[in-house]
């Protein structure tokens, strides 16, 4: 899940709605929870729900982007911040796996507590959805196709990365790596192309600062994600 960075607080938008550009200029036009490019109709989220907490509805503080999908998930009940981990505050890079058949599962790399709250984010906006259910997943709903999305993509971002290799000693790498770049912005889920060039310092850096509001500071100099500052992982 891609860290972001809100930038500062903009205080309060009556009606929240109005939120929804400023949003999508700070941080692009994708989910904050699945990292999808949502073409139309993205929501203003409300980490904590607007029918229970009504002093946060129009906060800043309180808004992210959501796709359909993600948004729907959320419970409307009572919920304490701290008990999950969020993508503008934590650095939610750290939390999550994915592979090539569109899972996103929890890093065996964490300890017992950030564990803890890594599965609950997980389960809080369905993220553990995929056809092979078992070890924690469920199964989709027919307007789900999230899983599907990640696992199209991971072969994008595969065959870009062969394409890079074949043109490594070419005079103009540098133009097709930032070609590629360009794709991954464009199309969005931003953990699967960092996942797939792993071991690319240089790819990392380059898809980190080309993903619009993504928090630089959750990454050191090799594109490796570390704490982030004032978060709970």
């Amino acid at each position: 899940m891609r860290p972001i960075n809100k930038g500062v607080d903009r205080g309060d938008f009556d009606p929240y709605q109005d939120a929804q550009q400023p949003l999508i200029d700070q941080l692009g036009e994708f989910c904050s929870y699945c990292e999808r490019w949502v073409s139309s109709g993205i929501h203003v989220e409300h980490k904590l729900p607007k029918g229970r907490y009504k002093n946060e509805v129009c906060k800043w503080t309180n808004f992210l982007l959501s796709c359909m999908n993600c948004n729907s998930g959320k419970a409307s009940g009572e919920l304490i911040l701290t008990d999950y981990l969020w993508p503008d505050t934590d650095n939610t890079f750290r939390v999550f796996t994915y592979d090539a058949e569109g899972r996103v599962k929890v890093s065996l790399s964490l300890s017992g507590q950030e564990r803890t709250l890594a599965n609950a984010t997980w389960k809080m906006v369905n993220l553990n959805r995929h056809p092979d259910v078992g070890a924690g997943f469920e199964k989709p709903t027919t307007k789900d196709n999230r899983w599907l999305h990640r696992s199209q993509d991971w072969k994008i971002a595969i065959n870009e990365k062969k394409s890079l290799e074949m043109l490594s000693n070419h005079p103009k790498i540098a133009y097709f790596k930032e070609k590629a770049v360009n794709t991954a912005a464009q199309r969005g889920l931003f953990s699967i192309w960092m996942s797939v060039f792993e071991s690319d310092i240089e790819m990392k850096n380059l898809l980190i600062q080309k993903f619009q509001g993504t928090a630089s500071d959750c990454f050191d100099d090799n594109g490796d994600a570390v704490a982030r500052p004032g978060g709970q992982i």
